[in-house]
């Protein structure tokens, strides 16, 4: 599943959303989006089969954004 990932500039995920298809989900928009504010960057990845499967909010928890790389990152707590 393709997600936009909304962080700061240390990585901190900000919000995140799903990347879908409007028309097939019956909306009425034709775009839909994040817009970075000052010093915010979005991001797209794809993400691994487990993390299909958690919540969306749970990658807030989980991952951080490695910067150079722009991918997403276990935290070490």
């Amino acid at each position: 599943m393709k997600t936009m990932i909304l962080h700061d500039e240390r990585g901190h995920i900000l919000s995140v959303s799903k990347v879908g298809d409007l028309k097939a989900a019956g909306s009425k928009f034709t775009s839909v989006g994040m817009v970075p504010g000052a010093g915010q960057h979005l991001i797209e990845v794809e993400l691994s089969a487990e993390d299909e499967r958690r919540a969306l909010r749970d990658l807030h928890d989980a991952y951080r954004v490695e910067r150079l790389s722009q991918r997403l990152v276990k935290k070490s707590h």
